[in-house]
């Protein structure tokens, strides 16, 4: 191989300096990522954060451990699965309405546990994507958790037109799911919009 020319030996060494920077930045903002809480991420990018608070304090100490070692990623992973969690818990219970007397008509149940499942569904395609791109867009994610937050909702506006429709307890199962999905997208998007950053 020919020796390098001045002026390709100084911008190889120019390419270097460039790699070596961007090592340590990239380095660096690991290490900041790592370094929010759960109380932070909560304060800084939901619209609920005593509600997230809550809910990411709650989950498996070892999981919570490791979402705030991951960092903001982290804890959005983290609310991704408490969020299908969510999903999951309310399908059981909208399931569990039908044995209820005085419950809910058939008609509205059958509405929402399949409105649940498509959630539930979403929630699990919002996390495998947001566990497989690592470095890509937030649509994959966004796309899903918008769709699980609609489903939910859609499931109440639905059995509100139908007479003795509307159970309180459903509605606060609705708005905690409502919630959950909108602290994922909120950490979510966060995660993504600091990492392309």
């Amino acid at each position: 191989m020919p020796p390098l020319a001045p002026n390709n030996m100084a911008a190889a060494a120019s390419l270097r300096v460039v790699v070596v920077l961007l090592a340590v930045s990239m380095s660096s903002l690991r290490r900041t990522a790592a370094t929010v809480t759960v109380e932070e991420a909560c304060k800084q990018y939901t619209k609920h954060p005593e509600y997230c608070l809550t809910a990411l304090s709650s989950a498996d100490p070892a999981m919570k451990e490791a979402a705030v070692q991951g960092g903001l990623p982290g804890l959005a992973e983290l609310s991704l699965s408490l969020a299908a969690q969510r999903g999951a818990e309310t399908v059981t219970f909208v399931k569990g309405l039908a044995d209820m007397p005085g419950g809910m008509p058939p008609e509205c149940l059958q509405n929402c546990v399949a409105k649940f499942q498509e959630a539930v569904a979403d929630l699990q395609r919002s996390k495998t994507a947001m566990q497989e791109s690592k470095d890509a867009s937030a649509t994959g994610v966004s796309s899903g958790l918008a769709a699980a937050k609609t489903d939910g909702d859609e499931c109440m506006s639905n059995c509100h037109r139908i007479e003795g429709g509307g159970e309180l307890v459903i509605v606060d199962k609705i708005g905690d799911l409502s919630k959950m999905c909108s602290v994922a997208l909120s950490l979510a998007d966060a995660s993504i919009h600091n990492r392309n950053a």
